[in-house]
């Protein structure tokens, strides 16, 4: 039988952990919405840490705006494969919706990692292709283990917002978005004028990083704790 104080530290623990499965607990499978561009050109995969296991799509201009749906499961990586032609400017550019959490997250998050190749921008894996997979794959463990132009996985730079010149507004893509690209020269914005940073390059972010959580959520977690704290430390002083 429970006496007045522990119901009250069962209820703070039972309320913790509804808000700690409401945060972390992950899906088998998330249905992920994508619009996105890259001047010049790219291919959508996800896979797992260490290999690209499905494609999803490609595009060789960037004028167009391509929408994508696919079910990505919680414990993986979505990559983007891109390169430009060196000339004016390159960017990716893109929004990416969890549709089951409903939230929205972008080309810009910080979360994002790339990667520099350095085996130039003609010819990179653009197709579902056994060889094409496999090219990708061993790339990503060759940055894994930091034997790359770029030295592993590192931070994106970004550059201008949607609508920005040269490219004007994208469609479908809110203005939120920001161009981003991999600075291999320390260029605070890489994505004007044109330049091989090391191409072709991988971004790559994983499901379970997103989202940020919000201060709002912060600071629920946050008063949670220092209730089950209070609680026990009056149950404590209650039993002298």
């Amino acid at each position: 039988m429970f006496t007045s104080n522990n119901k009250k530290t069962f209820n703070h623990v039972g309320a913790l952990g509804l808000l700690l499965a409401a945060t972390s607990a992950p899906a088998q499978a998330t249905q992920i919405k994508v619009s996105m561009t890259v001047d010049n050109s790219y291919a959508l995969f996800f896979g797992t840490e260490t290999a690209a296991t499905n494609f999803v799509g490609t595009d060789p201009d960037w004028p167009t705006t391509e929408t994508y749906n696919f079910n990505l499961p919680s414990d993986h990586y979505i990559y983007v494969v891109t390169a430009s032609d060196v000339s004016v400017a390159q960017g990716f550019l893109a929004q990416f919706e969890n549709l089951d959490a409903g939230y929205k997250f972008y080309s810009n998050d910080p979360q994002w990692q790339v990667m520099a190749t350095g085996l130039g921008p003609n010819a990179p894996p653009y197709s579902g292709s056994a060889s094409d997979l496999a090219l990708l794959s061993q790339e990503i463990l060759d940055a894994n283990a930091g034997g790359n132009p770029s030295n592993g996985w590192v931070g994106l730079t970004a550059g201008p917002a949607n609508g920005a010149p040269p490219w004007g507004l994208r469609p479908d893509i809110d203005a939120a978005a920001h161009w981003v690209w991999y600075s291999s020269n320390g260029d605070p914005d890489p994505t004007t004028p044109g330049f091989d940073h090391k191409e072709w390059l991988v971004f790559r972010i994983a499901l379970a990083s997103t989202p940020v959580p919000e201060p709002g959520t912060l600071a629920l977690l946050g008063l949670a704790l220092a209730g089950l704290g209070a609680t026990r430390r009056r149950s404590r002083h209650g039993s002298h």
